[in-house]
């Protein structure tokens, strides 16, 4: 039998070490290393209390006796910190039993197991459940702070998105009333001539009223004269009505009939400022979407091309609109020959409150921007060419 070698092997291979103590609790035989598990100073071989060497047994002696006295054959203390820095489980056994053969023991075995590196083991995972477990409180409570910031700044996104959409619809406002006064003074013009023509030819009927002179043929050419004349007024406030009506569904219309509406507004003002406009091309383009929407876009093209030939005026100042299509496209140029946009601008010239004249306000092109491409899914763009500019507008 091999019996010593394999307890030698056991012991070798385990961090194990021992007291042995006699009935009067005193220290008879210990391992050579057991020293580091007792107090600093407190054992000094043997003989030696073992109350004094294990001040962790004090209070246990009752159960020791009952190991002693065959009633109980084991005690585990377990988890014992000794310092310097070591974890034992401190186990009582029996030991060699009395000559007596009463079921007594004349000595009890007290067994250090050292157990740091499995306590640090332990410790180092409950630490890292505990950092978990509040990385993971810190994260839900992270999680939720965002969840908050981010509430708080979609509740402040669509603030001014509300906003930004009043503001756009005060801009639109402003520009509109712009050209309703630009539009009322040019009708304005229009209506100097007529109402002038009404006149003399109402003060014709008097004279030849009061001379007796008012024949049934003077008086039927002056008053049909007088029709005519009242019914081009009565035209362009109709049409001026029209165009300040503001469309509420998508309808087809035809792009020409449509501008001609505006021109027949507006010529009077561009002749006297010896600006010729001429309108031509495809006479069947139509396209869905709201003409008088259409009609501004068109008309702060023409307002800018006048205002730009009233800075720097020559003598053969002219705006063509032509009309065309292409796949199923409409597509309106606007040109014009008054010196073109500054090439520092050209690029910016759509933006909010961007403008090439001094008093100029910026929200005409940036509105007719938003309606083409935003009311009627189409695209707007300038370049310069020739002595001039050139906006195309395809929807």
């Amino acid at each position: 039998m091999h019996i010593p070698e394999v307890f030698r092997a056991i012991y070798d291979n385990h961090l194990y070490e021992y007291f042995i103590i006699n009935r009067s609790f005193e220290i008879i035989y210990y391992s050579k290393k057991v020293d580091i598990y007792c107090d600093k100073g407190s054992f000094d071989g043997s003989k030696t209390d073992i109350f004094v060497a294990i001040p962790e047994l004090i209070g246990i002696e009752d159960e020791l006796r009952d190991v002693f006295d065959g009633k109980n054959d084991k005690i585990i203390i377990p988890s014992i910190f000794k310092a310097p820095n070591n974890y034992v489980n401190i186990s009582i056994n029996i030991g060699r039993a009395s000559y007596s053969d009463m079921g007594e023991y004349e000595s009890v075995v007290i067994l250090f197991e050292n157990i740091t590196t499995i306590v640090k083991a332990q410790h180092k995972a409950l630490q890292d459940h505990n950092e978990k477990s509040l990385l993971s409180i810190e994260l839900a409570q992270k999680n939720a702070q965002l969840e908050m910031f981010n509430q708080d700044m979609q509740r402040l996104v669509n603030e001014e998105i509300g906003k930004n959409i009043e503001n756009q619809k005060l801009i639109k406002l402003q520009e509109r009333h712009a050209q309703m006064g630009e539009l009322i003074g040019m009708i304005t013009h229009q209506w100097k001539q007529p109402l002038s023509t009404i006149n003399m030819n109402c003060g014709v009927l008097q004279l030849k009223c009061k001379s007796d002179k008012l024949t049934p043929d003077i008086l039927e050419k002056k008053i049909e004269n007088i029709l005519i004349q009242s019914t081009y007024l009565n035209q362009t406030i109709i049409d001026f009505q029209n165009f300040f009506n503001p469309s509420k569904k998508l309808q087809k219309f035809n792009i020409i009939d449509t501008i001609t509406t505006l021109l027949s507004i507006v010529k009077n003002d561009y002749s006297l400022k010896n600006i010729s406009v001429e309108l031509k091309g495809d006479t069947s383009v139509e396209i869905y979407g709201y003409p008088n929407e259409y009609n501004q876009v068109i008309l702060s093209i023409l307002q800018n091309a006048r205002d730009a030939f009233v800075a720097k005026p020559h003598d053969d100042m002219k705006i063509d609109i032509l009309v065309s299509s292409r796949d199923d496209k409409s597509i309106v140029k606007i040109r014009d020959n008054a010196g073109g946009i500054p090439k520092d601008i050209i690029k910016d010239i759509f933006n909010l409150y961007m403008s090439t004249k001094t008093d100029g306000s910026g929200l005409g092109l940036h509105i007719s921007k938003s309606i083409i491409e935003s009311h009627l899914k189409g695209e707007i763009s300038v370049a310069n060419i020739d002595d001039g500019a050139e906006f195309c507008i395809v929807v």
